[in-house]
């Protein structure tokens, strides 16, 4: 059904003149958060009241929208107050007002009409007024007619409301008289009423123009005159009502006027105050808001006034849920107490005077603190202090904010144990000895007093891990290092720099260099001493005695690594004197050091001057047939004597030279190759790879540059790589081995189960075999852990699909055993020692002659 809307109606409101209520065009957002305008959501009525009645359509507002069905209606924000807003409108507004009291009127009219109207008509029906008697009854028709048909507009409605109230009154005039007359008054009175001042003054045109043409006619006349055709009367009766019709109708319009003034005054004011109670209430919701956000926080809160007392500093006015929940306090137990209650005995007091100043200067401030609960717990909190300023600028409290860190404080502790402390023994690690030792010397070259380094290694350590496995030698350690703890003065240091070696650092024990000689060496025999005793571990007993080198500071330009390597030259000292000494680094052994980097320099010009040369060991079945050979590396210097390998190959990985001397051993390798297959001997030869040369970024182009120059196959060379080669770079390291592979290289994984010995890793490699450290063999077969550990390798092997290669074979026995157990190839002195290329094609050819 249309509406009709006044002129004085606000765009956004409609009324109905059936009093029901309006449909206000607001917008509406469901949940699934879009505006839907109010015509797509036809559920929603406005709810008011009038004149005492309350009006209302269903459904229910606050109900579900029957167009939007399951989804429930949610007014935004601004909806929401257009609601308030134009809901209200119609209380004030003049507009809605004559729409309802025409409403009202109309309906009044028509049954005073009908109850007036039915011996108005028998009366004139039997005085023979027929003419009143139509009149009556177009009159009641008209006015029924118009009260049912709500669809016209409002103001065609009152036009016709007061065309009918013309039409009474004409007929009432022409057939009852100028008694009638006071009716015609009336439509310029419902005129200012209804539609305002114009459309008022326009009917009292139209009923002093009745006047008129009536008086003329003779239906009206003056007071004691009687009915002629002459004009001037009719003029004097048509003035006299414009007159006094114009009193009344501007009268009313005026007072109308000013009454839709006052309205809207009153209609402003109310929606400033709507507004302002809007405001209010949505400054208080976020206000709630807030506190409950602040109540809510995991951090605790304190509000603190800045004006204590020296009494009471820094009264606390607000503490959240949180500071609650953490301290154990109630709110009422804090409230205008110190904030410097949480405090205790390992409270920092540098840092809360540090707060305390930032507090009085208005700063912002934080730091790490322990506090304590009520029960008089400690837990670390971490305190951020912001002041607060008010209007006139005036800091008048201070916002603290704690958060416990105990979580992340033993985290740092687990952390920097795990970076300084070794795992096994609990003892400073190496990365912490170097630090302490860096202080040590700082303190003696300032004239603090000499000191002193002690290196200690345990003699025969690794029969002890090889005889009853790592568990019993970590109980030993473990056993070491309390010892060694127990004799620590309090300022020493006791440190594990990794396997059976240990350091202890021992200050200011001397002011000159006998007085610390003679003290160092004294400490250091204690420690031997305790460490000589007996050890009983898993019921059994074990001697773990140990070797000692002391080095005293300070020199001259001595560092920390260099007192370890005195120490530790020391320590060797000791040890090639029978074990269990204690050696006194002196300067002779510097001369040995000396020697080593003598080593290291014509160990770099070895390749030039062809000092270098590639050996071959034959490796061979059960039977003494050659499957292969492996190339070992020799040096021989210029006057004819030989270095061993584990003399210089630990200088070449340890200055870097090994990267140049595995290069020239890959070429010799092919070239060896290619004489052997020269010869009728395609055996594949395995080179040693060092993890420093393998983790070279070209070491796959090196590699396939030899191949392309030598025309070697690859698939006849076998790298033979560590298993520490997996510690560092793993996901490189194994990309590297596919690149590789898939050119035929193969790899050997050579003295498997020394080392790294991560197994989850084979699956992922491109292996072609293992070979079985000569450290395993040598205890086979005696029935015991070596066989265990040979057997399961092999067992593996099997299962893995890799070929087996058994190091340092000497005796039948061991041969035995292994080919029982499923090893197909050996390598060891029983088969064949290391040979140069041309002995070894040698023995080839006379074992194929014979």
């Amino acid at each position: 059904m249309s509406t009709a809307q006044d002129d004085h109606s606000p765009p956004f409101f409609q009324t109905r003149q059936d009093h029901r209520p309006c449909r206000s065009r607001l917008n509406f957002r469901p949940a699934a958060g879009r505006l839907v305008p109010a015509a797509e959501a036809p559920g929603w009525r406005c709810r008011y009241a009038t004149g005492g009645r309350r009006y209302h359509d269903k459904p229910d507002p606050l109900r579900y929208s029957s167009a939007l069905q399951q989804q429930v209606v949610l007014i935004d924000n601004i909806s929401l107050r257009r609601f308030k807003r134009h809901c209200v409108a119609p209380l004030i507004d003049i507009a809605h007002w004559r729409t309802h009291i025409f409403s009202r009127l109309l309906t009044i009219v028509l049954v005073l009409g009908i109850g007036t109207a039915i011996p108005s008509i028998a009366l004139a029906a039997g005085q023979g007024l027929w003419s009143l008697v139509a009149v009556d009854l177009v009159a009641i028709g008209w006015l029924f007619a118009l009260w049912r048909l709500h669809s016209w507009a409002y103001r065609t409605r009152v036009f016709h409301f007061i065309a009918i109230v013309f039409l009474v009154s004409v007929g009432m005039i022409v057939n009852v008289g100028q008694v009638a007359q006071p009716y015609l008054i009336a439509p310029p009175v419902f005129a200012a009423v209804l539609l305002g001042r114009r459309s008022a003054l326009a009917a009292l045109g139209a009923s002093t123009l009745l006047v008129l043409v009536l008086s003329i006619r003779g239906y009206l006349h003056a007071g004691g005159a009687t009915p002629d055709a002459s004009v001037l009367p009719a003029w004097t009766i048509a003035l006299n009502f414009l007159f006094v019709g114009a009193l009344i109708t501007v009268s009313c319009s005026t007072l109308l006027q000013k009454l839709v003034a006052s309205l809207g005054h009153l209609h402003g004011v109310a929606r400033s105050l709507e507004e302002g109670k809007d405001t209010l209430s949505s400054l208080n919701a976020e206000l709630r808001l807030t506190a409950a956000a602040v109540a809510q926080l995991n951090d605790m809160v304190l509000i603190v006034r800045t004006n204590g007392t020296p009494e009471v500093p820094w009264p606390i006015t607000f503490a959240n849920d949180a500071f609650v929940r953490s301290t154990g306090y109630t709110r009422e137990a804090v409230l205008e107490r110190s904030m410097l209650m949480l405090g205790g005995a390992d409270t920092d007091l540098a840092a809360v005077e540090r707060l305390s100043e930032a507090m009085r200067s208005g700063a912002r401030a934080r730091a790490e603190l322990t506090t304590y609960t009520k029960a008089g717990l400690p837990f670390w909190t971490e305190i951020e202090i912001t002041p607060f300023l008010d209007e006139a600028g005036t800091h008048t409290h201070c916002v603290v904010v704690g958060r416990d860190i105990g979580e992340r404080k033993k985290a740092a502790t687990a952390i920097h144990r795990l970076a300084y402390y070794d795992v096994l023994t609990e003892l400073p690690n190496r990365r912490f000895l170097l630090e302490r030792l860096d202080a040590l010397l700082l303190e003696a070259q300032s004239g603090q007093g000499w000191g002193a380094v002690v290196f200690i290694d345990l003699d025969h350590f690794k029969y002890v891990n090889d005889a009853r496995g790592h568990a019993t030698g970590d109980a030993l350690l473990r056993s070491v290092a309390a010892r060694l703890t127990a004799l620590m003065r309090e300022h020493d240091t006791v440190a594990r720099i990794g396997g059976d070696e240990f350091v202890v650092l021992l200050p200011r024990i001397g002011h000159d260099h006998d007085s610390a000689r003679s003290a160092a060496l004294a400490h250091a025999e204690r420690l031997r001493d305790a460490l000589s005793d007996a050890v009983e571990v898993g019921g059994n007993r074990y001697n773990a005695s140990a070797s000692l080198g002391v080095s005293l500071l300070p020199h001259p330009g001595q560092r920390a690594d260099d007192l370890l390597r005195e120490a530790d030259t020391a320590m060797y000292h000791a040890k090639a004197r029978g074990r269990n000494r204690v050696a006194l680094f002196e300067a002779a052994m510097r001369a040995e050091s000396e020697q080593r980097l003598t080593l290291e320099r014509d160990l770099a010009g070895a390749i030039e001057r062809g000092e270098l040369l590639m050996h071959l060991q034959l490796q061979c079945d059960a039977d003494g047939k050659p499957g292969g050979a492996e190339m070992l590396m020799r040096w021989q210097r210029a006057d004819g004597r030989f270095v061993p390998p584990d003399v210089f190959i630990p200088i070449a990985e340890a200055s870097g030279l090994i990267v140049p001397l595995g290069h020239w051993a890959l070429q010799q390798a092919c070239q060896a190759w290619l004489r052997l297959n020269a010869a009728g001997h395609p055996l594949p030869l395995s080179v040693n790879v060092s993890p420093m040369q393998f983790g070279q970024a070209d070491f796959v182009a090196q590699v396939r540059a030899v191949l392309a120059e030598t025309g070697v196959p690859a698939d006849q060379l076998i790298l033979e790589l560590t298993e520490g080669l997996l510690i560092k770079d793993r996901d490189a390291t194994i990309a590297r081995m596919h690149a590789l592979a898939a050119i035929g290289i193969r790899f050997s994984i050579d003295d498997f189960g020394t080392g790294y010995s991560n197994l989850g890793y084979l699956k992922r490699m491109p292996l072609y075999e293992l070979k079985i450290d000569k450290s395993f063999v040598r205890d086979t077969p005696d029935g015991g852990d070596g066989d265990a550990i040979v057997r399961s390798i092999l067992a593996m092997a099997g299962h893995l699909r890799l070929r087996v290669v058994a190091e340092g074979v000497e005796t039948r026995e061991q041969a035995a055993f292994l080919a029982a157990n499923g090893c197909p190839v050996m390598q060891g002195y029983l088969f064949a020692r290391p040979q140069p290329l041309a002995q070894v094609l040698a023995s080839l050819e006379a074992a194929l002659a014979a």
